[in-house]
Order: C-alpha cells, then sequence, then structure tokens
C-alpha cells in the first residue's frame, strides 16, 4: 500500500513538473516572438547631407541663404542622430549652374539657388518668375506655398529627379548699373547687363532693347568691376550681401521680377531615407523657410537706407515711368511664356494671384 501510494505522488509531481514547464514556454513565446520582430526592423543608416549655396559665412540675421543653412542643421542635427548636414557657402562647391548639375545626379545632395536654374530642367517651373505679374514679395510667397505652387514643384521633381523642398522671395529683382542714370525705359537701351542662364531673363533684357550677358553669380562681382557689363538686376537683399554696392551706383526700382530661391534637395535621396528621416527634413525645412523669410523682411525694410549709405542712388520710378517699363516687356514676357509652357499654366498662374489678392 506505501508503494501504490509513492508511486502516486510521483506521478502527481512529474505531470505538475511538465504543466508548469509547458505554461512557462507558453509564457515566453510571445515576448520571443516580440523580440525577433524587433530584432527585423532596419537600423537607421547614418546620412550626410552636402549643402551649398552662394552667399558667404557672414552673420545668419545678414543673409536668408546662411540663416536657412544654419537653421536646417540646427533641426536636423538636434531631432535625428542619423544625419549630418555639412555646409558649404561662398560657392565652395562650385558654380550653381554645376552645382545644380550635381544635385540632380545626386553627388550633392541639397542646395540653395536661384528658382531660375529649374527652368532650365523643367520650362514649367518658369511660372513662377514672370515678369510684370506680382506686386511684391509676399504674394509670390503665397504662390509657393498655394496647393497650386506644391503641385507644380511636385510634378517638376518627378521630371527631373530633382526635389524642391520649398522656396522664398528674395525680393524683386530690379537694375544696378554704373556710369549711367536710369529712369525711364529708353536709359537702358545699349547696356550690357549681367542675367542669369535663364531664357526668360534673356527674352526681358531683349524686350528693353538692352544686352543679356548669362553668367553665374559667382563671376558677376569681377565683370562689373572691370567693366565687361554695365550693370546687373537683383533685388535689395542681394545687392546688400553681395556687396554690389561696390561696384555700381545707380539702383532704379522697377520691381520687374521676384528673386526666388528654392531649397532643392536629390530626389532618390530623399526617397532613401526612412519615414523618420524624411519627417525630420521636412520639419527642418519648414522651420528654416520661416527664418530665412524673416531675414528677407528686415533686410528689404532697411537695406535702401543702408544702400544709400554706401554712395548709392536708389531711384524710385514715377507711375508713368513704371507703366512704361512693364508696357516693354510685360507684354513680350507673357507671349514668350504662353509659347513656352501653354496658355493653361500662365492662366492659371494669374488666376492664383487674384485669389491670392482677393
Amino acid at each position: 500500500m506505501k508503494k501504490l501510494i509513492s508511486l502516486l505522488l510521483v506521478a502527481a509531481m512529474v505531470f505538475a513538473f511538465c504543466a508548469c514547464g509547458n505554461s512557462a514556454n507558453e509564457e515566453s513565446a510571445p515576448a520571443e516572438e516580440e523580440n525577433a520582430a524587433e530584432e527585423t526592423v532596419p537600423a537607421e543608416e547614418t546620412v550626410v547631407i552636402k549643402m551649398g549655396y552662394t552667399q558667404g559665412t557672414e552673420d545668419p540675421e545678414g543673409s536668408d541663404e546662411v540663416r536657412y543653412g544654419t537653421a536646417f542643421k540646427e533641426y536636423v542635427e538636434s531631432h535625428s542622430d542619423t544625419i549630418k548636414v555639412e555646409l558649404y557657402p561662398s560657392g565652395q562647391l562650385g558654380n550653381a549652374n554645376d552645382v545644380v548639375g550635381s544635385i540632380v545626379t545626386g553627388t550633392v545632395q541639397m542646395g540653395i539657388y536661384e528658382a531660375s536654374l529649374l527652368n532650365n530642367y523643367d520650362p514649367d517651373t518658369m511660372a513662377f518668375i514672370l515678369p510684370g505679374v506680382f506686386n511684391d514679395f509676399s504674394e509670390v510667397n503665397a504662390i509657393i506655398d498655394s496647393d497650386w505652387g506644391k503641385e507644380l514643384l511636385a510634378s517638376s521633381s518627378e521630371k527631373t529627379g530633382m526635389m524642391v523642398l520649398g522656396g522664398s522671395c528674395k525680393g524683386m529683382r530690379s537694375f544696378t548699373v554704373k556710369g549711367h542714370e536710369l529712369r525711364t525705359v529708353e536709359d537702358i537701351k545699349g547696356l550690357t547687363f549681367r542675367v542669369m542662364d535663364s531664357p526668360m531673363y534673356i527674352q526681358m533684357l531683349e524686350a528693353l532693347s538692352a544686352n543679356p550677358v548669362p553668367m553665374p553669380g559667382s563671376e558677376m562681382y569681377v565683370a562689373m568691376q572691370n567693366g565687361v557689363v554695365d550693370g546687373q538686376e537683383n533685388p535689395v537683399t542681394s545687392v546688400l550681401n553681395d556687396k554690389t554696392y561696390e561696384v555700381q551706383d545707380w539702383y532704379i526700382l522697377d520691381n520687374h521680377s521676384p528673386c526666388i530661391v528654392f531649397y532643392f534637395m536629390n530626389k532618390a535621396f530623399f526617397d532613401s531615407l526612412s519615414e523618420n528621416q524624411q519627417q525630420v527634413i521636412l520639419e527642418a525645412n519648414d522651420y528654416a523657410t520661416g527664418l530665412a523669410r524673416e531675414v528677407v523682411d528686415k533686410l528689404t525694410a532697411d537695406g535702401i537706407e543702408q544702400l544709400e549709405a554706401y554712395g548709392m542712388t536708389v531711384y524710385v520710378p514715377t507711375e508713368e515711368e513704371l507703366a512704361g517699363w512693364q508696357a516693354a516687356y510685360a507684354p513680350v514676357c507673357e507671349q514668350y511664356m504662353r509659347e513656352q509652357i501653354g496658355d493653361e499654366l500662365v492662366d492659371e498662374l494669374l488666376e492664383q494671384i487674384e485669389i491670392i489678392r482677393s
């Protein structure tokens, strides 16, 4: 009898031990599966963004490009451990045309350059710089930020492989010259001006009976200094930042077209990033764009007084004189634009401007 009881006790203990073992295995199974799932999530790779731009290394409050670059780097590196941003100001990576080409091919990841350089890759983007249709840079920024503007830029990125994160209007382009007084449209005839390598600006100068000389911005100062060209056309902020006032003495505020910089990024590079990294990039762009626009507002407000202090004559044309300038180039430029990008796109732009004003 005692042997029977002993056998029954041993059997009970074995059964209980097996049951506990099975229970422990069942409880640990989900944890093991969870750990396995965590291990399959790929770790973010560390990437480096090389960002080039034309303006120098001065105080960020004195340059919208420098302000954007430094703010973008600051935001990205404080919100991501896997993205490093290297800044290359003062044309260190090459002239604007070359660097934009490098962004397209992916050897440079990012840059801050004139919107007109995108026109060479996608003519539709010329709509943003149509002369004679914008009143001021606030209207231009509103167009860039509009759904219409974002859709146009998204379409452009698919065509070119160069993503436009956003953009800012640096002000309205106007003519500077040395040794001449520009008041009426007659005064510009026969003079030679540096322009960006853009068909739109070449067409505009020809409509004014002036001589356009396409040239990178990095070569502009020396060309004016040596008399290769009589003048150039840029907004107040650029005339200050590029020290144009050192080699030019007359500035007429005809405000013929907006000066826009786009924040370019190689699309394949952006698409290769994790969702978290992409989100950081987009947030950094919004943050940096806001600060860059604040710099433009301040520099524009103070800029005319500074230029006059540096010895430039800043001339504001009368309404009659301004109408003469616009009559000379606006119809020609609009017709040229319609031939290049079509009536529909030009009409959409004009409609969007009216919506913004209303």
